[in-house]
């Protein structure tokens, strides 16, 4: 006697309780096309084999069958090497790092050069005055933003004031 296959008694046992495929999707939260590959066997279109387990027990639970007695008819008769769906291809970006970092390292250089070039070009305005050449009422006057000197009430030394 020869037993059907997993797909073929899940679909019987669904159709034997008269529920639409829909119905069991909407139950189970599993999309249709997730639901006909399991009925029509075709593992090969679905993700690997632990989730093929809970898409089963799911199923069971939705047709109100034992869903242990399901799972191990599946282990029994399931290819042991159940390869998964492939997966979309990854393609590596190693190349547009090295360009990315030589760019970002670029533009930091430029920031700071940048940057230290505003800081070290001070206004006119803003230079000190050189006070070893500058007479005394021109420093006072520059303190006070003047542009005359007064007379100068600072007594110089003299020769005759030194003996």
């Amino acid at each position: 006697m020869m037993r059907d296959s997993i797909g073929d008694y899940l679909k019987t046992e669904r159709e034997t309780r008269r529920l639409s495929i829909e119905e069991v999707s909407s139950t189970t939260r599993i999309p249709r096309r997730t639901l006909e590959s399991l009925e029509d066997d075709r593992f090969e279109d679905l993700p690997s084999g632990v989730f093929v387990r809970g898409f089963i027990k799911a199923y069971a639970s939705a047709v109100d069958i034992s869903a242990d007695e399901v799972l191990a008819r599946f282990d029994e008769e399931r290819p042991q090497t159940l390869s998964p769906a492939p997966l979309a291809t990854v393609h590596s970006r190693r190349g547009y790092g090295v360009i990315l970092l030589a760019i970002t390292t670029a533009a930091l250089f430029a920031i700071i050069v940048a940057t230290f070039a505003l800081v070290r070009r001070a206004p006119a305005q803003d230079d000190p005055i050189e006070l070893s050449s500058a007479v005394p009422c021109q420093v006072e006057a520059a303190k006070v933003e003047r542009f005359f000197c007064a007379p100068s009430t600072i007594a110089t030394l003299t020769a005759s004031s030194l003996s």
